[in-house]
């Protein structure tokens, strides 16, 4: 894909960071944008900020963990502008950073793989089949991370692998199947983003009745990563990479080489690991 204007893109987490660095970039390049969130007064300004620049933009508050939003979001897409070529499965979670992971409870699971990769699946499931009736040039964007293809540091690092290995598959089914649909597994490495603030948006249903004893610690880390990223590179950045990235079709989009010494470690270390 790689003619965006009058085009569609449906972007998730668009209130804030990548997300809503993304609905400005797809919309600078003249595709109408439905923007997703599930913090109403985050969406409604980057729409409001959307609108007032002049573009289309469609606002959809949406839990991507469950499976019903997805899909409502889409027919609202539908509704609104009649086809969808592009979708960025962007919203995510920091996630259970409280302990060990035998520690964690089923609703640190729930939580963290819910947002981070079950709304990918989801976000697969529900508009893919849209994109292969279309039969036009599409694209799917899942983010991942730079944990991604690194040694897992947490349990936000297992489900961006998982999000990777979703990806890799999506691209291989729909290279067999003959479809004109792209898959770009993007991976971002420090970016100024409020990734370590998703616990405010954490259902009260999925909060374990009482703080493990690693709350405190857990909160301390989360303001220190927090000033860490807020030094990182800028979303606006990052959605220039995506645009050049599903120009070309590319299945991966590394944002930097800043975590070469530690994706390199991996692999040797998983080479070492072969029996001869």
């Amino acid at each position: 894909m790689d003619e965006f204007a009058g085009k569609v893109a449906v972007v998730t987490g668009a209130g804030s960071g990548m997300g809503k660095a993304f609905a400005t970039r797809w919309a600078a390049e003249g595709m109408k944008v439905v923007a997703a969130d599930i913090q109403q007064d985050a969406l409604d300004a980057t729409v409001k900020e959307l609108r007032e620049a002049g573009h289309s933009v469609l606002g959809v508050r949406t839990d991507v963990s469950r499976e019903s939003d997805i899909v409502a979001l889409a027919d609202a897409a539908l509704a609104e502008f009649g086809a969808v070529h592009l979708v960025c499965n962007n919203a995510g979670v920091e996630g259970y950073l409280e302990g060990p992971i035998w520690a964690a409870t089923d609703k640190d699971w729930a939580w963290t793989v819910g947002v981070n990769f079950w709304s990918v699946v989801y976000g697969v499931r529900t508009f893919v089949p849209i994109m292969l009736r279309q039969n036009e040039p599409a694209h799917v964007v899942n983010t991942a991370s730079m944990t991604a293809v690194i040694s897992a540091p947490n349990m936000y690092g297992i489900t961006k692998h998982a999000v990777l290995a979703l990806s890799e598959v999506l691209a291989a089914n729909l290279r067999e199947a003959g479809a004109p649909i792209g898959v770009t597994a993007l991976c971002p490495g420090t970016i100024a983003t409020n990734l370590f603030y998703g616990n405010r948006n954490r259902p009260p249903e999925l909060r374990n009745d009482e703080e493990p004893p690693g709350a405190d610690a857990a909160r301390e880390l989360r303001a220190r990563m927090h000033g860490v990223l807020s030094a990182g590179m800028p979303p606006a950045e990052v959605a220039d990479k995506l645009v050049a990235a599903v120009r070309r079709n590319a299945l991966y989009l590394l944002t930097d080489h800043d975590w070469d010494d530690q994706v390199i470690a991996r692999h040797e270390a998983l080479r070492a690991g072969t029996v001869d």
